[in-house]
């Protein structure tokens, strides 16, 4: 019986979401297709199918995060008025991004915790490097908007503020993934999130955007 579009990619979601769960258990280098195979339920075969090897498999579950929160991880401020402002509010979707998506954290996990990026696990590592650059770029133009505008403190320059907020950014969310903070944690890193952007500018009120009721909550 030949199987439908909507069945095959049924099927494509299962062998994912089974890789996702296998690699998270016992990491990208250990996992085996069979491993995932049983997992999803499917044959062997089913995965050749769909995947040529696990570094499509891998590819594929960073994509899907990457796809459905692109807009939040790789946003620019190339057009904000208040580019301190726009930071802060981008820098704020992040922690609520990845305190209210489990799928988010689990796929992230396994990228920082769970995988070796030797040999077919580069293009992986090249997805991750690019989302990484994007970041770094974007902070240090919206930082040199700041500082040609004359919005930042003194003792701040573009360079400084841009490298210390992409550390802060950087170790918040590689420690999240590693040591599962909880909601208390993400109430602090947003306190703290904005105390550093405060520092950044000539005017203390450095604050976060309203937040309305469709906003998700933190889950911890």
């Amino acid at each position: 019986m030949r199987r439908t579009k909507s069945q095959s990619e049924e099927t494509r979601q299962r062998i994912l979401d089974a890789a996702e769960t296998v690699f998270i258990d016992i990491g990208v280098s250990k996992a085996s297709l069979e491993r995932i195979a049983a997992e999803a339920g499917v044959t062997r075969g089913a995965i050749y199918w769909h995947f040529a090897n696990k570094q499509e498999l891998l590819t594929a579950i960073f994509a899907r995060v990457y796809d459905l929160h692109v807009a939040v991880l790789a946003r620019t401020f190339e057009d904000a008025a208040d580019p301190l402002r726009m930071v802060l509010d981008w820098a704020l979707n992040v922690i609520e991004l990845f305190g209210s998506d489990e799928h988010t954290r689990t796929v992230y996990k396994i990228i920082v915790t769970r995988c070796e990026y030797l040999s077919e696990m580069r293009e992986a590592f090249t997805l991750q490097r690019s989302m990484h650059d994007t970041m770094v770029e974007n902070f240090r133009r919206a930082f040199e908007r700041a500082e040609q505008a004359g919005q930042l403190a003194d003792g701040w320059t573009a360079a400084t503020a841009s490298t210390t907020l992409h550390c802060f950014i950087s170790g918040l969310l590689d420690n999240w993934l590693r040591y599962d903070f909880d909601t208390d944690v993400a109430t602090s890193l947003r306190v703290a999130l904005q105390s550093l952007m405060a520092s950044f500018g000539r005017e203390v009120a450095v604050s976060a955007r309203p937040r309305n009721d469709s906003h998700p909550q933190l889950s911890g």
